[in-house]
C-alpha cells in the first residue's frame, strides 16, 4: 500500500509541475493547428474544385460556340452550293423545261443537318441516312444547322430612291408610297393613328439621306433636319444606305413605319421586281387593286403550272385583268412606271444557324449578281436617253407575245454555265 501511495503521490507532483503543463498545452496547440490545415485544406480542395468546375464549363461553352460558328458556316457554303448547281442547271436546261421554275426547288427548300428521316421512309433508305450522318463531320463535332435561302431581288430596293434612272427612282418612290396608302386603307386603327401624316415627305427625307445633293426634297437644305449637336454637320450622308436599320436614323421613321416598310425593303435588289418571285407585301405596293383576297389569289396561281409562272409582262398584265385589276398597273400618269423581271432570280439572301449544346451561331449572307445587275440598269438609262424629258419616261410598250407556233419552232440558245462562285456582297454573324 505504500509502495502504490507513493507512486500515486508521484503522479500528482509531475501534473502539477510546470514541465508537464508545458507539455500539455504543446499537445493542444498541435491539435488546434491540425484541425486548422485540416480545415484551409478543405475549403482550398473545394475552390479549386469549384473553379475547376466553372472552368470546364466555361472551356466546354467556348468549344460548343467555335463548332456552332464552323456548322453555322457549313450551311452558308452548302448553300453557296445549291445556288451555284441552281444557277447551272438554269443555263444549261432552264429553257428547255415547260416549267423553268422546277429548278427554284434546288434553292427554295430549307436544308438541315442532320437531317429528319421520314417515317415512311423504308429500312434501306433509313440505314443510308444513318451511315451518312454518322460518317459526317458535324456528327464528329456534335453540331447541327438549319439553313434557308429566300429571294432577295423580289423586293424593293430602297436605295433605287437616289437611283441614276429616274424611271427607277420614281417607280421605288411610288412603290414605297403605296405600301402606306395600302396600310392606311387596310389597317383601321393605322390609319387613324397616323390621318395627318404626310408620306410622302417622309419618302423625301428618305431619298434626301440617299441621294447625291445637298438640296431638300421639301425644301431647304437637308442638313437643316438634323441637329448639329447629335451629329456635328455630317448627316445626312447623301450616300445608299448601308444597313435597313439606318433607317431609324433618318428623321420621321419611328420603328413603327421601320416595321411596316422592313419586310418589303432590300438594298441588294434586281433593278425590277421579279413577280415570280415577291412576297405579299410587295404586291401591296402596285397600288390599291391588289388587295389582300387578289394578291393572296395571285400567289396561288402563280405555284399553279396551269397559270403560273408568268413568263412576261403581257402574260402577267392579261392575267391581272382576268381577275379584276384593268389596265396596265405598273405604268403612272406621271409617265413612270415600275420594272418588272421575269428571269430566273439572281440575288439570294442565306440565313444559316448553328448549334452546338448551348451554343447557337447565326449568319445572314447575300450573294449578287453583278453583271445581270449592271445589264439591268443600263438598259434602263438607255431607255432613259430615249425620252424627251430627263425626269419622266414615256410608258414602255407592252411586249407582244410571239405566236404559239414561234414558240413551239423556237430553240432555245444553249448559254454556259456558270463556273465562279456566287459573289458575297454582305456578310453578318451573331
Amino acid at each position: 500500500m505504500n509502495r502504490k501511495s507513493n507512486w500515486r503521490h508521484f503522479f500528482t507532483l509531475l501534473q502539477g509541475s510546470r514541465s508537464f503543463q508545458i507539455m500539455r498545452a504543446k499537445t493542444g496547440a498541435a491539435l488546434m493547428l491540425a484541425l486548422f490545415a485540416t480545415t484551409l485544406l478543405m475549403v482550398i480542395a473545394t475552390e479549386i474544385m469549384y473553379e475547376t468546375s466553372v472552368e470546364y464549363v466555361v472551356t466546354t461553352q467556348s468549344v460548343n460556340r467555335v463548332r456552332a460558328y464552323w456548322a453555322a458556316r457549313a450551311g452558308v457554303e452548302m448553300s453557296l452550293m445549291r445556288i451555284h448547281i441552281f444557277k447551272q442547271a438554269q443555263s444549261m436546261a432552264g429553257a428547255m423545261l415547260p416549267d423553268p421554275t422546277i429548278l427554284d426547288e434546288i434553292w427554295r427548300q430549307p436544308f438541315l443537318w442532320p437531317p429528319p428521316i421520314p417515317k415512311e421512309a423504308s429500312a434501306v433508305d433509313k440505314d443510308q441516312i444513318q451511315k451518312a450522318v454518322k460518317n459526317s463531320d458535324m456528327s464528329a463535332i456534335k453540331a447541327s444547322y438549319f439553313a434557308t435561302i429566300e429571294s432577295e431581288g423580289a423586293k424593293i430596293d430602297i436605295n433605287d430612291l437616289g437611283s441614276p434612272s429616274k424611271i427607277m427612282a420614281q417607280a421605288a418612290n411610288n412603290q414605297i408610297l403605296q405600301i402606306f396608302t395600302s396600310r392606311m386603307e387596310n389597317d383601321e386603327e393605322f390609319g387613324r393613328r397616323h390621318r395627318g401624316v404626310n408620306f410622302q415627305e417622309l419618302i423625301n427625307n428618305i431619298a434626301d439621306w440617299i441621294d447625291a445633293d445637298k438640296e431638300g426634297r421639301n425644301g431647304g437644305d437637308e442638313s437643316s433636319l438634323y441637329s448639329r449637336e447629335d451629329n456635328t454637320g455630317e448627316l445626312p450622308p447623301n450616300q445608299p444606305l448601308k444597313s435597313l436599320e439606318e433607317l431609324h436614323q433618318i428623321i420621321g421613321v419611328t420603328d413603327e413605319f421601320y416595321a411596316v416598310l422592313a419586310p418589303s425593303l432590300t438594298l441588294y435588289g434586281a433593278k425590277g421586281i421579279n413577280v415570280n418571285q415577291a412576297p405579299k407585301e410587295v404586291f401591296f405596293a402596285f397600288g390599291t387593286a391588289f388587295n389582300p383576297e387578289r394578291v393572296e389569289r395571285i400567289l396561288n396561281d402563280r405555284k399553279d403550272p396551269k397559270r403560273g409562272p408568268f413568263k412576261d409582262e403581257a402574260e402577267f398584265v392579261g392575267y391581272l385583268n382576268s381577275i379584276g385589276i384593268n389596265g396596265n398597273p405598273f405604268e403612272s400618269a406621271d409617265g413612270g412606271k415600275i420594272p418588272l423581271v421575269f428571269e430566273p432570280e439572281t440575288n439570294f439572301k442565306i440565313q444559316s444557324t448553328g448549334k452546338s449544346g448551348q451554343a447557337q451561331s447565326d449568319i445572314v449572307a447575300i450573294v449578287f449578281d453583278q453583271d445581270k445587275i449592271r445589264t439591268r440598269l443600263e438598259a434602263a438609262l438607255l431607255e432613259q436617253a430615249k425620252t424627251k424629258t430627263p425626269n419622266a419616261a414615256a410608258p414602255t410598250p407592252t411586249p407582244t407575245p410571239p405566236p404559239a407556233d414561234a414558240k413551239k419552232d423556237q430553240k432555245p440558245a444553249a448559254t454556259p454555265a456558270p463556273l465562279k462562285r456566287p459573289k458575297i456582297v454582305y456578310w453578318n454573324e451573331q
